[in-house]
């Protein structure tokens, strides 16, 4: 589809980022508040004119870590930082792990790879949930991206869908007991007195995920936060189907990512699935892009997904918009195109 990319980082300083505005990239256009991807029959107001203007207010951006309960502008601004790499242990002794209705432990073991920030400070966590037997490693690239960018990412290896961990036991319909993994890891990462928490801020978490772990993601960020714990404030949806029965999703801010030629997942379920949601709700189609392959290390799409998921999360999980200038690196490729409602 021959469609210009949008201004990706005029698009994500929208009003409901508490941010100042941004200015228009040369060369680039700006995407209407609203516009209809292609192929699909969307609820979206059909002009410019007649798109929402209301959105989620987000609270006062402010500086990415905090060193010691005090804000640390300088630490915001030195970017890219240095990562480091953790992998955790996780075990939820309140559930068993059933591959083909066949328990298999009376536990769920969720060892969990991290990567956040080798510098001081409490930083914005991101869990992410990978896609059908591929498990977290087909998208280090990405994850060590976002940490270097300033997030603590964690990656739960899920025990009946990462074929390396499963083995024999491997079993797709185990993404029903998902979602209840990453709430499991989110609410151990922010524990007070847990490994990391003295790295994390509780305050602004997100959740992500990719094909399986899309639709895990989008499912554990309408779930009902348990008392104490976080409520997810955004969630990104890469190469996701629509959650099955639900006809709109009560979602916090979304950003859908949709190769145009998937056919695993073809681009008819990532516009449904932005279709459904709640507002604010961005959709970013990487044309020519498949399933997986733009997600990998060497990707010739992979640098404008970074740009642009990092921005969103600036936007609206870390509430740092100074920080999102980065975004511009893929403001006017013709790889991309981004939509928003």
């Amino acid at each position: 589809m021959a469609v210009a990319c949008a201004a990706l980082l005029v698009s994500l300083a929208a009003a409901s980022c508490a941010a100042p505005a941004r200015p228009t990239r040369a060369g680039a256009r700006a995407i209407p508040a609203a516009q209809e991807p292609p192929g699909t029959a969307s609820r979206a107001p059909a002009t410019a004119a007649d798109a929402p203007t209301t959105t989620t207010a987000m609270p006062p951006a402010t500086p990415r870590a905090a060193a010691g309960g005090v804000a640390s502008t300088a630490a915001s601004r030195q970017r890219p930082y240095p990562v480091r790499e953790v992998t955790l242990a996780l075990v939820d002794t309140s559930r068993p792990t059933v591959s083909h209705g066949r328990e298999i432990s009376r536990s769920r073991a969720l060892t969990t790879l991290v990567w956040l920030p080798d510098a001081p400070g409490r930083w914005p966590l991101v869990v992410f949930a990978h896609g059908f037997e591929v498990g977290p490693a087909p998208y280090e690239a990405l994850l060590e991206a976002w940490a270097a960018h300033g997030y603590v990412v964690a990656a739960p290896e899920f025990p009946l869908t990462d074929a390396a961990v499963a083995g024999p036991y491997l079993d797709e319909s185990d993404i029903d007991h998902q979602p209840a993994d990453v709430r499991f890891v989110t609410d151990s990462l922010v524990a007070a007195g847990g490994p990391l928490a003295s790295h994390i801020d509780p305050r602004r978490v997100a959740v992500a995920g990719h094909s399986d772990g899309a639709e895990t993601a989008l499912a554990a960020s309408i779930a009902p936060a348990p008392a104490g714990e976080p409520a997810y404030r955004a969630v990104i949806a890469m190469s996701v189907q629509p959650l099955p029965g639900v006809a709109s999703t009560a979602n916090p801010p979304i950003l859908v990512t949709q190769g145009d030629a998937d056919t695993i997942n073809p681009p008819a379920y990532g516009y449904q699935t932005w279709d459904r949601a709640a507002a604010p709700r961005y959709l970013l189609i990487l044309h020519g892009g498949g399933h997986l392959p733009p997600l990998e290390a060497g990707s010739r799409w992979l640098a404008g997904v970074e740009a642009t998921t990092e921005s969103f999360l600036d936007c609206y999980v870390a509430g740092d918009a100074a920080a999102t200038a980065i975004a511009a690196a893929a403001g006017s490729s013709p790889l991309f195109s981004l939509y928003r409602g």
